[in-house]
């Protein structure tokens, strides 16, 4: 069964047999909000079955080579430490990034993008339940997502403010095939 979107061209060789240039694969993104114009600090989960899709998101948004990534597990719960003193150390570390990226690359934007069948939400911080596919657990996984990338949200702006610093704070949710849409937005 092949995805649906727009699919790129392909090559192939003199014999017409073999592929020489890979399939490239657009996702149809929610495209409700404007693309940032600088250097963009990415925050992600480590769930190693989006890496291509997040590059690809980031690719979409005009962002190639021009952002930070800061990868903790469970992306926003994971920056807040899974709210609890155990992780609190993750905090720290994620605050440190920010600050540097600031420093060396000028941030004015970032990105959490969290995503569906997050193991570090019901695995390790027990936040929440695994949940399944139906519309109606699709909508509460949505919702815990959105609790958890909104705090952070709130904590970055409270930590730009302190900095003296200009922060746009945008979040997003991707499915496991590769599908963002707009989680929250803090450009308002």
């Amino acid at each position: 069964m092949w995805p649906t979107g727009s699919l790129g061209s392909v090559m192939f060789d003199a014999l017409g047999d073999r592929i020489l240039a890979m399939i490239h694969y657009t996702h149809a993104h929610d495209l409700s909000y404007p693309p940032p114009n600088g250097t963009v600090l990415l925050l992600s989960c480590m769930d190693p079955r989006l890496l291509d899709d997040t590059v690809e998101f980031m690719n979409h948004d005009n962002l190639e080579n021009r952002y930070d990534h800061v990868v903790l597990a469970g992306a926003a719960l994971g920056a807040l430490g899974g709210c609890l003193k155990k992780y609190e150390h993750w905090r720290k570390c994620f605050f440190d990034h920010l600050g540097a990226a600031c420093e060396l690359h000028r941030i004015e934007d970032v990105y959490i993008l969290e995503h569906r069948h997050c193991g570090a939400y019901h695995k390790v911080f027990k936040v929440a339940p695994e949940f399944g596919d139906s519309q109606e657990q699709l909508e509460e996984e949505a919702a815990c997502h959105r609790k958890y990338a909104q705090l952070l949200e709130d904590e970055i702006e409270a930590w730009a403010k302190k900095a003296k610093r200009k922060l746009r704070v945008r979040s997003f949710l991707m499915d496991l095939r590769g599908t963002v849409s707009l989680l929250t937005d803090g450009w308002k």
